[in-house]
């Protein structure tokens, strides 16, 4: 019931009448779907369970002293950090990540391309905003991150995935985009992909780049992971493969730094720097000036970033390693997954067809969680697949959670009681 309360005489009196109707919804809300592993966060809420779903950076390599001391050495200098700031970003910063980003492409960028935003995620809702209408393609790897599956879907694209990975998938991509005529993005996670932990090797990432400056889309890459390869160095970037005019690069600094800073950046080629920052004030009129601040003092220290990300590639590779060599010898040798390089994941496909869903649910049971791979394809979803986390899990621990994911699947196995 609607109710609303003026004061007349002393006594109150409440009105009760209801609107006659209520607003409709936009109908882009029909593009909303809940997050895969939000889903699973709520399934597992009431459980004491091994956590394999999260893709998030591990507490260990959060840099709680050194936030704390650039944090109080700001604030010494009176009020100046506390106030608003430019809608692009912190000019010092965006510098910063321009010098970087020049060393990657082997080309000046500028820092008028860098745009600070308020995590990766909204990076993509940016983009979208000021390039696609509705009916729109956008072409993705398949699989592909669940979150820009979301905002593709929102902003109403129509999203085709082909394997970037391959030959094969590159030759249907460029069948697609000779006919397409409305396709305006290719996005990609080219380095320990989320959910695959995959790597797109130089060959396809200069063929990649090629297409999309062929065809007139935007090729989008999406490289969160780029610095936590333990095994090996990842290849160059898609973009200084080949001189592709529209490519935009987008970073964060959640994977290497801590999440609770919500700061990403795009490097957007030109045509695109004056729109974005327009969108980008609309949407919020700038990140927090004090977290920006407190990230450049901490990347601008020498020999700061390289020993925090040394440190956190030491702790994910033996976290790897543990993954791997528990799943090696359980599920009677079946399971078939990649060994990644570098990032988060392990990419996983159960046997006999097995469905994942349901082996999330005896998985809960056992006290285990992962997530279940269907959400990662845009289109004809494989069952069968799962991603699982181990980079905010101690070794032990994700030992014990394959014992459990393995008895959850015998379990599974054998089917209801009669």
């Amino acid at each position: 019931m609607y109710g609303r309360q003026r004061w007349r005489g002393g006594a109150p009196v409440t009105f009760t009448d209801a609107p006659s109707r209520i607003p409709a919804l936009a109908s882009r809300t029909d593009q909303l779907a809940d997050s895969a592993v939000g889903a699973v966060l709520r399934l597992t809420d009431g459980h004491d369970v091994i956590a394999l779903a999260a893709g998030s950076p591990a507490p260990e390599t959060y840099c709680h002293q050194e936030f704390t001391d650039a944090t109080t050495r700001l604030l010494s200098q009176g009020g100046l950090p506390l106030r608003y700031g430019d809608a692009s970003g912190l000019p010092e910063l965006r510098s910063w990540i321009a010098a970087r980003e020049s060393a990657e492409l082997g080309r000046p960028v500028d820092a008028g391309q860098v745009l600070l935003t308020h995590g990766s995620q909204q990076g993509l809702d940016l983009l979208c905003k000021a390039l696609l209408d509705p009916g729109d393609v956008v072409f993705v790897d398949r699989p592909s991150y669940v979150g820009a599956l979301q905002v593709f879907r929102l902003f109403q694209a129509r999203v085709v995935d082909v394997p970037l990975g391959s030959d094969e998938g590159l030759d249907r991509l460029e069948a697609a985009l000779s006919v397409e005529e409305r396709a305006k993005i290719i996005y990609v996670v080219p380095t320990f992909a989320n959910p695959t932990g995959a790597t797109l090797d130089t060959a396809h990432r200069r063929r990649l780049a090629a297409l999309a400056r062929r065809y007139g889309c935007l090729l989008v890459e999406d490289d969160p992971y780029r610095d936590l390869g333990y095994d090996t160095v990842a290849p160059r970037s898609a973009a200084a493969t080949s001189a592709v005019a529209g490519a935009v690069r987008m970073g964060t600094f959640s994977k290497v730094l801590f999440p609770a800073a919500r700061l990403g950046h795009l490097v957007v080629p030109p045509f695109l720097t004056d729109v974005l920052m327009k969108f980008k004030q609309a949407a919020d009129l700038g990140n927090s000036l004090l977290m920006q601040q407190v990230v450049h003092e901490l990347v601008q220290e020498p020999g700061f970033l390289a020993t925090r990300l040394e440190r956190s590639r030491h702790l994910y590779r033996k976290r790897r390693d543990a993954l791997v060599s528990a799943l090696a010898d359980s599920f009677e040798g079946a399971l078939e997954f990649e060994v990644p390089h570098g990032g988060f994941f392990v990419w996983a496909r159960l046997p006999g067809g097995a469905d994942a869903t349901e082996l999330l649910a005896a998985a809960v049971e056992e006290g285990v969680s992962f997530v279940p791979g269907t959400d990662f394809y845009a289109t004809g979803p494989d069952p069968s697949t799962l991603r699982l986390s181990f980079s905010c899990t101690r070794a032990e621990d994700i030992v014990e959670g394959v014992a459990r994911l393995e008895r959850a699947w015998r379990t599974l196995r054998k089917g209801p009681r009669s």
